[in-house]
């Protein structure tokens, strides 16, 4: 076999060859090359001729996931049939600290040390294909809409502090002011000056659905509020506004879009009670192939939140706490299903009050049902199957 360790940066990439068993190699030192068409092509040629040249036809090539600066010469490396094999930068660390590998770092050495675990992890990785591809898309997306929704926060923010400045009562009134009503009738009239002088039936057409609140509570409120009908603040109030719904349909494309993966790569995940289209692309996004997980523990330990002990000098804590450890999005994912799960589920309602029985915390408990929560969706993602709620 002839394993290939490519060093990945944003203008360079470093790549060794080696053949396995006769310890042969295609240079003395790593190969750089640039991030290009022309770079691209000369590893390409190189792999090509060093295939020929020791007869070795079996090629498997190795590199470190960074980032978004993989993604291109994965394409073209998959193009070209090549098998490929993403591998976590954690991983090689810590082979290289164990002194298995070399234990310094640097560029011309870091394609080599993804050589060496390639060689002795060959049969523990999977390779890279175009189902895990569109898993990355997704775990791109998921991550976007997860800032794209904390822009939305903010905007909604700008919006009700605007109003309480304006006009506070509004606030009272409406049991949403970003909903259609109160957004329709904020984007009417702008501040409560106008709403004051409005036409009773141009108001009560504002309001849409079940809104409880009618066009003539929301007119004598503004006539005796309290607020500031400032022309600056209605500027900050009409932009604000702009700023919430342009956000909110971004959310809205992201949220089709995580839809269409979802539903072509792991629908079964919706089965479980508390996950919906974006906790599933959160989840499924940043776990990917769920095979190269071998155990459900190794999942939990990738997630972060497997138990540590947290010491330092002579101090060592009584209690554990999560490693935290590996992705944010996929805590936070399972921590929001995990609140809701045991609610909804007899099974981990039992688990969650036992655990609370026992003297845990609300969030200890907490933890215990997403550690209980991983092991299920390993299973799911594995399996293919639905999960079926079931009674104690």
């Amino acid at each position: 076999m002839i394993a290939v360790g490519i060093d990945i940066a944003s203008k360079k990439h470093d790549y060794f060859m080696i053949q396995s068993g006769t310890g042969l190699t295609f240079k003395r030192s790593s190969v750089t090359i640039d991030n290009n068409e022309s770079g691209y092509k000369k590893l390409h040629k190189d792999i090509q001729a060093f295939s020929g040249a020791t007869g070795d036809s079996d090629i498997l090539i190795g590199l470190e996931s960074t980032g978004i600066y993989h993604t291109n010469i994965i394409a073209f490396l998959i193009a070209c049939d090549y098998k490929v094999m993403m591998i976590n930068p954690i991983l090689t660390n810590m082979a290289r600290k164990s002194g298995k590998v070399h234990s310094q770092k640097n560029d011309n050495l870091d394609s080599q040390v993804i050589c060496k675990y390639l060689i002795d992890h060959s049969d523990e990785l999977t390779p890279y294909t175009p189902t895990l591809y569109h898993r990355l898309n997704l775990k791109s997306l998921s991550r976007k809409r997860f800032y794209i929704v904390e822009s939305l926060r903010k905007a909604k923010l700008s919006v009700n502090n605007l109003v309480q400045i304006m006009f506070p009562e509004f606030k009272t009134l409406f049991s949403n002011i970003y909903g259609d009503s109160a957004i329709s009738v904020l984007k009417e009239y702008g501040s409560p000056a106008k709403l004051a002088k409005a036409h009773l039936s141009k108001v009560a057409s504002l309001l849409h659905g079940r809104c409880k609140c009618t066009a003539e509570k929301l007119i004598e409120a503004a006539k005796h509020t309290v607020g500031l009908s400032d022309d600056c603040y209605a500027f900050e109030l009409a932009d604000a506004i702009d700023e919430l719904e342009h956000i909110q349909k971004r959310v809205d494309k992201y949220d089709a879009e995580i839809k269409k993966y979802v539903d072509e790569l792991c629908p079964n995940i919706l089965t479980i009670p508390g996950v919906g289209y974006v906790s599933a692309g959160l989840l499924v996004g940043e776990i990917g192939d769920a095979n190269r997980f071998h155990s459900a523990e190794s999942l939990i330990a990738y997630s972060g939140i497997d138990p540590m002990v947290y010491e330092s000098g002579d101090y060592a804590a009584t209690h554990l706490i999560p490693s935290k450890k590996g992705s944010k999005y996929l805590r936070y994912a399972l921590f929001q299903v995990a609140r809701i799960i045991w609610q909804c589920d007899p099974v981990y309602k039992a688990y969650y009050e036992k655990k609370l029985n026992e003297g845990k915390h609300y969030y200890v408990a907490l933890g215990h049902i997403q550690k209980k929560l991983v092991r299920l969706i390993h299973s799911l993602m594995k399996s293919g199957n639905n999960y079926e709620v079931k009674t104690v």
